[in-house]
């Protein structure tokens, strides 16, 4: 496929598959992981008490996300140097063989400590490509087509949404076709497997298409990794900042059928139903929010959005914590979401707005992953431990409320302070 050929349709409808299918697997793998902690957590890091085990596993969920900005620096600099298709082709490679790490580790009473150090080194694998997967692909996807650049960077979202859509969906059926019991001793691993199908189809679809023209035209930077650290530092926090609440906001959502089955006692298969509605609403109002962004400008959309989850969190929380139904749940992860739709539609392109071309991946993958590291990785071990340390079933909107407003602040100083460079 030649750059020619992209301003097609069906060649901008590869590069965005291209784009997209290893952001889908990635977080598809990381959804599963936080969706199962329970069942992980009992067969590689067993306790005499449920609450420690779950912690565990939650603790080993987090780790990921330490390699995730070492993996931005690594990646994101080869991505600056070779180019962004190496890049994304190197990035799914790793993520399939931490993915498989994961489905076939033995459990500890079969091979002891060996299992929680192997599920924790498949994590750390995953977090390193996906440190790079992020900055890597929408640089990729907006490169190419620059004036659609807030709808096809929508799509970094949009991809999550349907690993999230997917995730919850295959959660529900291994749930609802395997007793409990068979789901605690093997049939958690079966999403895993089906993640593993994807990834054969993303890695040939990245290696057969063009490299984007803005870094064919550009070249390879020098040092792109102390250029970014010394003269863009300030716009990499505000990226850490600009994402808070709309990565506290993912992760939430990826740790409410927990929520569900241990502080609202509903049943495992039907934890997944809000999940699941969730994603599919959010699939169809992502792009339209993007394409307005485009059209009218990103800053007071992600305001608005920011400000309205900010007015509604405590008061869902609290009517979810009054009537435990799913019914009620499905309906507070819809009334979540979707100002989270209209603030993170948007923010793919602010990111890749706030740095120039020769060091666009590694600028947003470091801010983007920093911000994840801080408000998204570890949230649900915090969420978790707290809870149970106060019992106060507000705790998750506390987190949420907390980093919607640091993200307020961060989108104040760039609509005051930052000139964008596309």
């Amino acid at each position: 496929m030649s750059a020619t050929d992209v301003q097609t349709r069906g060649g901008i409808a590869r590069i965005v598959f291209a784009a997209t299918v290893g952001n889908t697997l990635e977080f598809y793998d990381f959804t599963i992981f936080g969706f199962f902690a329970t069942q992980i957590g009992a067969t590689f890091f067993p306790s005499t008490h449920q609450g420690r085990g779950l912690l565990l596993a939650f603790g080993t969920y987090g780790v990921a996300f330490l390699a995730r900005p070492l993996g931005a620096v690594v990646l994101g600099s080869y991505a600056d140097r070779r180019g962004r298709r190496a890049s994304l082709t190197l990035s799914i490679l790793l993520m399939t063989l931490g993915t498989l790490m994961i489905a076939c580790m033995p459990g500890f009473e079969s091979i002891g400590l060996a299992a929680p150090v192997g599920v924790i080194l498949g994590r750390l694998v995953q977090g390193f490509s996906t440190g790079g997967e992020y900055g890597s692909s929408t640089a990729f996807m907006i490169e190419h087509v620059p004036a659609r650049r807030g709808l096809l960077g929508s799509l970094q979202s949009v991809s999550q949404l349907v690993a999230n859509l997917l995730g919850s969906g295959v959660a529900l059926l291994v749930t609802s076709l395997l007793s409990a019991h068979a789901v605690a001793a093997w049939g958690f691993r079966l999403p895993f497997v089906v993640g593993l199908v994807i990834a054969p189809v993303g890695l040939y679809v990245r290696r057969h298409v063009a490299e984007t023209p803005a870094f064919a035209e550009h070249g390879p930077p020098h040092a792109p990794a102390a250029t970014v650290f010394r003269a863009h530092w300030g716009r990499v926090l505000l990226a850490a900042g600009a994402i808070a609440g709309g990565t506290a906001g993912t992760y939430l959502q990826v740790y409410m059928p927990t929520y569900a089955q241990h502080q609202l006692h509903i049943s495992i298969s039907n934890s997944f139903v809000g999940p699941f509605v969730a994603s599919a609403v959010s699939i169809v109002t992502t792009p339209l929010f993007a394409h307005l962004s485009d059209v009218t400008g990103r800053l007071w959309i992600m305001f608005a959005g920011a400000l309205l989850m900010l007015a509604s969190v405590i008061p869902v929380f609290m009517l979810l914590d009054a009537h435990p139904t799913v019914l009620v749940l499905t309906l507070t992860m819809l009334a979540m979401s979707q100002p989270r739709v209209m603030y993170s539609a948007p923010l793919s392109a602010l990111l890749a707005e706030l740095f120039p071309v020769g060091v666009r991946v590694i600028g947003m993958g470091v801010g983007y992953t920093l911000g994840v590291v801080v408000f998204g990785g570890f949230a649900a071990l915090i969420i978790q431990y707290v809870l149970q340390t106060t019992g106060d079933p507000l705790v998750p909107a506390y987190y949420l409320l907390g980093a919607t407003v640091i993200t307020l602040g961060a989108l104040g100083v760039i609509w005051r302070r930052v000139s964008l460079f596309m």
